[in-house]
């Protein structure tokens, strides 16, 4: 099963590449907090959440956020936003989710303004309006997001908010792809292999796969890992399918597992393992709760 196109949440980016190197910063950070400094409210947020340096403390790390979102700093907002929108460190609510990424959107950060977009796509905490979506993904893309081009981009090929036009979204996809962004590679990957607005180019594909896999996107590792399952890049190669598929499992994504456990079930590309198999589907449920081909896997073994 080739895997459909993907929209993603994006986290906000920090202005440096380790928000707290140590304990002394942090308590700089947390006082620096009380006096409405939103920015240092988000790091210090961050460091409660990721436990690095402090003993990891969620519902702490949200804290720290609200007081920064309440001083205006967008990233605080958005990662409040994340934070309530998958339930880490407070109850899930798909409303005060939305409602951040709006303040983040209003307080001019694109990143905010995709995100928000997402939540009108699907309905999560607003009325389902894809048109309005299809505005915030533009807004969120023109202001320098790639997560948010990547996004519109996906807007242009499912036709949300916006009439279906493939062959525009691919150099969307393909100027965020060259700007890091692993669901673009992923999404442009798909066009290519598919023929979608690009004349088809499984070699192209291919690479993209790779390039969204080593930026940690579960589902180029799935797709990699099925172009050599189905010898679409040569010979059939299913010790090589097992790799990319573990490769995407490790990365918590769902239908990787599956493809895993498939594997072990069938002994193909590793050794018949029944028991390794079962494990691997039943963790692609884990992971992935709405994955329906491995719910009804396990129900059939059940």
């Amino acid at each position: 099963m080739i895997l459909g196109l993907a929209m993603a949440l994006l986290l906000a980016p920090l202005e440096v590449a380790e928000a707290v190197p140590g304990d002394a910063a942090l308590r700089e950070q947390e006082a620096a907090c009380t006096i409405n400094d939103g920015r240092s409210c988000e790091k210090a947020g961050l460091a409660y959440g990721e436990g690095k340096t402090v003993t990891k403390d969620l519902a702490r790390a949200v804290g720290y956020y609200g007081i920064g979102c309440e001083a205006r700093d967008a990233g605080s907002c958005i990662r409040l936003g994340l934070a309530h929108d998958t339930g880490q460190g407070v109850e899930k609510n798909a409303i005060y989710a939305s409602s951040y990424f709006q303040k983040a959107c209003d307080l001019n950060e694109a990143t905010g303004c995709s995100n928000i977009g997402l939540s009108y796509v699907f309905g999560r905490g607003v009325r389902k309006d894809e048109k309005r979506a299809a505005g915030y993904f533009q807004q969120a893309c023109d202001a320098g997001s790639a997560g948010g081009c990547a996004n519109l981009a996906t807007a242009y090929v499912k036709g949300i908010g916006v009439r279906r036009d493939r062959k525009k979204a691919a150099p969307i996809y393909d100027d965020a792809c060259a700007d890091s962004d692993a669901n673009a590679c992923f999404n442009l990957g798909v066009l290519y292999e598919k023929g979608w607005g690009v004349k088809r180019d499984v070699d192209r594909s291919q690479y993209l796969y790779r390039s969204a896999c080593d930026e940690d996107e579960g589902a180029g590792c799935a797709n990699l890992g099925l172009l050599y399952e189905k010898g679409k890049i040569g010979p059939r190669d299913s010790v090589q399918a097992v790799e990319w598929f573990r490769r995407g499992c490790d990365l918590s994504h769902g239908e990787s597992c599956f493809n895993l456990g498939k594997a072990y079930r069938r002994g193909r590309g590793v050794a018949k393992d029944e028991e390794q198999g079962i494990a691997f589907i039943r963790k692609a449920t884990e992971v992935d709760p709405d994955f329906k081909p491995a719910r009804r896997a396990l129900a059939r073994l059940s």
